[in-house]
Protein backbone atom coordinates (compact mmCIF):
# COMPACT_ATOMS: atom_id res chain seq x y z
CA UNK A 1 0.00 0.00 0.00
CA UNK A 2 1.14 3.44 -0.70
CA UNK A 3 1.77 5.80 1.34
CA UNK A 4 -0.64 8.56 0.48
CA UNK A 5 -3.68 10.28 2.39
CA UNK A 6 -7.08 8.52 1.76
CA UNK A 7 -9.15 11.49 1.02
CA UNK A 8 -6.63 13.26 -1.18
CA UNK A 9 -3.71 11.24 -2.33
CA UNK A 10 -0.85 13.25 -0.94
CA UNK A 11 2.77 11.28 -1.51
CA UNK A 12 5.92 12.16 -0.89
CA UNK A 13 7.38 14.74 -2.64
CA UNK A 14 11.20 14.78 -4.33
CA UNK A 15 13.59 17.50 -4.07
CA UNK A 16 17.53 18.05 -3.50
CA UNK A 17 19.58 18.15 -0.06
CA UNK A 18 22.18 20.89 -0.87
CA UNK A 19 25.76 21.07 0.80
CA UNK A 20 27.46 24.05 1.96
CA UNK A 21 30.17 23.10 -1.37
CA UNK A 22 26.24 23.30 -3.55
CA UNK A 23 26.54 19.36 -4.28
CA UNK A 24 22.95 18.19 -4.65
CA UNK A 25 22.00 14.69 -3.70
CA UNK A 26 18.48 14.06 -3.88
CA UNK A 27 16.11 13.00 -1.14
CA UNK A 28 12.29 12.76 -1.20
CA UNK A 29 10.03 15.16 1.42
CA UNK A 30 7.22 12.26 2.89
CA UNK A 31 4.15 13.38 3.31
CA UNK A 32 2.99 14.25 7.46
CA UNK A 33 0.94 11.30 7.56
CA UNK A 34 -1.64 10.17 10.51
CA UNK A 35 -4.27 7.29 11.42
CA UNK A 36 -7.41 8.50 11.82
CA UNK A 37 -10.72 6.96 12.36
CA UNK A 38 -13.12 8.25 9.67
CA UNK A 39 -16.93 7.50 9.77
CA UNK A 40 -15.75 3.81 11.55
CA UNK A 41 -12.91 3.09 9.01
CA UNK A 42 -9.28 3.64 10.01
CA UNK A 43 -7.19 4.92 7.41
CA UNK A 44 -4.36 7.27 6.82
CA UNK A 45 -4.80 11.38 6.55
CA UNK A 46 -2.67 13.86 5.75
CA UNK A 47 -2.60 16.79 9.02
CA UNK A 48 -4.74 19.02 6.38
CA UNK A 49 -7.25 16.74 5.76
CA UNK A 50 -7.25 16.00 9.04
CA UNK A 51 -7.87 19.58 10.71
CA UNK A 52 -10.37 19.71 7.85
CA UNK A 53 -12.61 16.89 8.82
CA UNK A 54 -12.74 18.13 12.66
CA UNK A 55 -13.41 21.41 11.47
CA UNK A 56 -15.95 20.23 9.61
CA UNK A 57 -17.51 18.29 12.48
CA UNK A 58 -17.10 21.36 15.08
CA UNK A 59 -18.90 23.57 12.43
CA UNK A 60 -21.87 21.05 11.86
CA UNK A 61 -22.48 20.82 15.76
CA UNK A 62 -22.15 24.35 15.54
CA UNK A 63 -25.30 24.84 13.29
CA UNK A 64 -26.65 22.33 14.58
CA UNK A 65 -26.99 24.17 18.07
CA UNK A 66 -27.84 27.71 16.72
CA UNK A 67 -31.05 25.81 15.03
CA UNK A 68 -32.14 24.82 17.90
CA UNK A 69 -32.43 28.05 19.94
Amino acid sequence: MPRACAICGKTAAFGSNVSHSKVHTRRRFDANLHPAVVSGEKMLLCTRCRRTQTKDARMAKKREKARAR
